[in-house]
């Protein structure tokens, strides 16, 4: 079986999925020969990916999974483990800077913990996404591209946030700006079965159905200059409209591709009762979309990162927590969003 795994973005909150990776993959034995990520879903793919499929590929991929928790709770100790602040803020972006942070410190991480001939040579279908602010596009990269350490970098450039990177003929930030859950990237590399993890709280609706939205609601106090004297900045827009905008993606991305599985499962189902030129022309249909249906497992945290879910807040304590949560929505799938 070609079993696929896909992490989705969410920065800090990546710590949910190693708990998740901890029960699916050490504790149920679940072995996985496509991976796709974007954002901190790319780092953790990518560290993963380095697991060798040959020999025994599910021990090796255990064996990573344990080091990414260890890397995950030993080597960030802080915001400072991942990024650091670029002097003059706000006032820097209007003198010219490409962003509010340097992400120096992660370069360095990948640079310690990634070994570009291990990614190559593991065996693994491994690609992580980015979208082009030349083209507009997303796209994908695997580690056969040159420079691939530098396009992953890429795929956790939140514009604005983190520096864009000019590869010289291209400028690349996060792939989640389009597609924060690469689904369909998944599906096309041909997976039998498909484990998606997010990063954020999600709670299903009481008939078990996708929540409208899973951003955490605000009070207007919140948003009033007058409470506290505290004035409301640029920063605190730029990150509620990041954090809206994710949660309509990837609930869209989610959604669309559990409805092609229901139209392409009927579709099948239906193909058993035809015959002659009718069974014929269902099946060119399907074989003309290259759809065909998929088992899809999502899973999602039960509570908040922190009290404000902040992506960018490397507290080593919260990350502890995150870890033991995923691990613990993993190990029971009542608590999945999608079994």
């Amino acid at each position: 079986m070609k079993r696929a795994l896909v992490l989705g973005g969410g920065g800090a909150r990546g710590a949910f999925q190693v708990g998740m990776l901890e029960e699916l993959v050490i504790r149920r034995g679940l072995d996985f020969q496509i991976l796709r990520g974007v954002s901190v879903g790319a780092l953790n793919a990518s560290f993963l990916a380095q697991a060798a499929t040959q020999g025994d590929s599910l021990a090796n991929l255990q064996a990573k999974v344990a080091e990414l928790k260890t890397l995950w709770l030993s080597a960030i100790e802080g915001n400072h483990s991942v990024y650091g602040h670029r002097a003059g803020g706000f006032a820097a972006l209007a003198a010219g800077a490409d962003s509010l942070y340097t992400v120096e410190p992660l370069k360095k991480l990948v640079k310690t913990h990634l070994d570009i001939k291990a990614l190559r040579t593991s065996g693994r279908d491994f690609a992580v996404g980015t979208v082009s602010l030349v083209s507009g596009r997303y796209q994908e990269w695997t580690p056969a591209e040159k420079d691939f350490l530098q396009k992953l970098i890429a795929s956790t450039a939140i514009p604005v946030v983190f520096p864009y990177v000019d590869t010289g003929d291209d400028v690349l930030v996060d792939g989640g700006v389009r597609d924060i859950t690469p689904l369909g990237s998944a599906f096309a590399a041909g997976a039998d079965e498909i484990y998606v993890l997010l990063t954020s709280r999600v709670i299903p609706e009481a008939d078990g159905s996708l929540p409208r939205s899973t951003v955490p609601e605000h009070s207007y106090r919140q948003w009033s200059d007058n409470w506290l004297g505290t004035r409301v900045g640029a920063l605190d827009v730029l990150k509620r409209v990041v954090e809206i905008l994710t949660d309509e993606i990837y609930l869209g991305d989610i959604r669309g591709a559990l409805e092609w599985n229901r139209i392409v499962a009927a579709a099948e189902k239906a193909l058993g009762g035809l015959r002659g030129s009718r069974k014929q022309a269902l099946e060119e249909a399907l074989a003309a979309i290259g759809k065909r249906s998929v088992p899809v497992h999502v899973l999602a945290p039960r509570v908040w990162y922190g009290t404000d879910n902040a992506s960018t807040n490397f507290d080593p304590q919260l990350i502890a927590q995150a870890v033991s949560h995923g691990r613990e929505v993993a190990a029971n799938p009542n608590l999945w969003l999608v079994r």
